[in-house]
């Protein structure tokens, strides 16, 4: 049997319409995972960048507070000392 006529009589077997059919299916499926692994990654991405702006504004606020009561402290004792 000729390779080419072969070839052709494999392909026409096996449903060379049905395997397309298939691989499109399967690309679309991906292509959605891919797209939703994308949203979770920007909002895991969002949420990190708030996380971050929170615990900056805190870190800022509690520096504040202990300049305050350092300096707080500094006036009480160096009035004890007078």
């Amino acid at each position: 049997m000729d390779l080419a006529l072969w070839r052709h009589t494999a392909t026409e077997n096996i449903g060379e319409p049905e395997i397309r059919a298939q691989l499109i299916e399967q690309l679309k499926c991906l292509d959605q995972q891919c797209e939703l692994r994308v949203q979770l990654l920007q909002d895991l991405q969002d949420f990190f960048r708030k996380k971050a702006e929170i615990e900056m504004d805190y870190s800022r606020n509690l520096e504040k507070l202990a300049e305050r009561f350092l300096a707080k402290t500094r006036s009480t004792k160096d009035q004890q000392f007078k």
